[in-house]
């Protein structure tokens, strides 16, 4: 099979701090042969990048994003017409998802849409800029009915397809694969303590670690709200949080005043020592489209805790594996303090946690169960005619 993949997503052109690259020559290992269109700007061009025999990555190279979906439509057919494809697949339902819809009246290929968050009839999400997101969720319900099939990440949006009227067999619930097997691997004490040393942490620190990219949506501010309250009870306890905060240099401020450690972006390889390092994982995102870090800690034997949602409810077992608050800063202290306060409760939440997400969320079989669904998306389409 040859697939035709539209996507935002230019780490797949080099990025240390993901597994993006990796994954997708997996997928492309078990698909046959994937070309990937994306987008990159005309002030940081790039080059056409054959990541293996198999993946092909394309890049646009626009001026602004919105000469994006015409270049990459253009590039679509191109790359049909020297290897024509089998099946389009698209990275969310609104840019991506409208040009892989052109493709598909164009070229007469099937169309899988994924979505890789929570958007459908999501307030939390269309309040944060209400009149684009508000275009972009008519555009999704316009090419959501029009596809041929759907991957997302939880039974949550799942439920708002089938509300849509889109039919059950064409709805795929499926998370992003997550290398679990690699965060279960115990690091040396030696390791995780010269890891404290480095980050300025006393031996026997309790750690509350954070992992992310600090976008609105995670809410970081009701974290270090939160982390300011456990401070009353657990003085020593010190609160992590990896990765880029270039952009939030008011948020940084406010942050190291209260103790705050900023380790910056930290290569994929290395996250395993930061989450075994921690004594709880916490997540105070508005809205999680699946929350891929909740499985990472929770591989890593971390007990975590999060804001509820759909994405979090899909991965956290409640009392077993974790605990999921209320979006108050007061809620999300006391489950954290709940478990510094208890470690032995932490422990074990954290043992049962690594034995479910091991079982649950098997890397291959996640790589899988992938490259199946863009099968069963050829067997529907081939239906349908």
């Amino acid at each position: 099979m040859h697939l035709l993949m539209i996507s935002l997503d230019n780490s797949l052109l080099g990025d240390p701090h993901g597994n993006t690259v990796t994954r997708h020559i997996e997928y492309a290992e078990r698909v046959g042969h994937i070309s990937v269109i994306v987008y990159t700007p005309a002030s940081a061009p790039k080059s056409v990048t054959r990541l293996s025999e198999r993946l092909v990555v394309y890049p646009t190279n626009v001026r602004t994003p919105y000469l994006f979906p015409w270049a990459a439509y253009r590039l679509g057919v191109r790359i049909h017409r020297q290897q024509p494809a089998d099946l389009i697949t698209t990275q969310d339902p609104f840019a991506t998802g409208l040009i892989g819809l052109w493709l598909k009246w164009r070229l007469r290929l099937p169309l899988n849409v994924q979505n890789h968050s929570t958007f459908f009839n999501n307030h939390a999400w269309i309040a944060e800029r209400p009149v684009r997101n508000r275009a972009l969720h008519a555009i999704g319900k316009f090419v959501v009915k029009r596809a041929d099939t759907h991957r997302v990440l939880t039974e949550g949006e799942k439920r708002h397809y089938l509300a849509m009227g889109i039919p059950a067999d064409r709805v795929i619930v499926l998370p992003t694969p997550t290398h679990v097997e690699m965060f279960a691997v115990p690091q040396s004490p030696e390791r995780l303590a010269a890891l404290r040393a480095s980050l300025g942490l006393a031996p026997n620190a309790p750690v509350i670690l954070w992992v992310g990219l600090p976008a609105r949506v995670k809410n970081v501010e009701l974290l270090l709200a939160a982390y300011q309250r456990v401070k009353q009870a657990h003085p020593a306890a010190r609160l992590v949080m990896v990765g880029d905060f270039s952009r939030r240099p008011e948020f940084v401020q406010a942050a190291r005043a209260e103790g705050v450690i900023f380790p910056g972006r930290v290569a994929h390889d290395d996250l395993p020592a930061y989450y075994q390092m921690a004594s709880v994982y916490a997540h105070s995102s508005r809205y999680e489209g699946f929350g891929k870090v909740l499985v990472e800690a929770l591989a890593a034997g971390t007990p975590v805790v999060s804001t509820d949602g759909d994405g979090p409810r899909d991965v956290v077992r409640e009392g077993e594996t974790g605990l999921l608050t209320a979006h108050m800063p007061e809620a999300l202290a006391a489950a954290i303090g709940a478990l510094l306060t208890d470690p032995a409760r932490a422990r074990a939440m954290g043992a049962a946690g690594q034995a479910d997400v091991l079982a649950r969320f098997d890397y291959a079989r996640q790589l899988d169960a992938v490259a199946e669904t863009f099968a069963q998306t050829l067997r529907i389409a081939h239906q349908r005619d």
